[in-house]
């Protein structure tokens, strides 16, 4: 289950992030180094090094996203 969770679900791409920030679908953030669910809604601000859910910062390189990729 989590292979597939990686590789179908992830968010990587800032299209992806925009694309569940747009319609408004919430995201579930990941830490990588306590490998434990620490956040989950909607994603409030995208920058280039960082995601803000829930009024929480969340690094870009030490979390994982998962939610609903942008359609190809």
């Amino acid at each position: 289950m989590t292979i597939s969770k990686f590789t179908n679900k992830s968010l990587v791409l800032d299209q992806d992030l925009e694309y569940s920030q747009k319609i408004g679908l919430p995201v579930e953030v990941f830490c990588m180094k306590e490998y434990e669910t620490v956040a989950f809604g909607r994603i409030q601000l995208i920058t280039k090094n960082h995601v803000q859910i829930n009024d929480q910062v969340f690094c870009r390189s030490e979390n994982a996203f998962f939610g609903c990729p942008c359609p190809m």
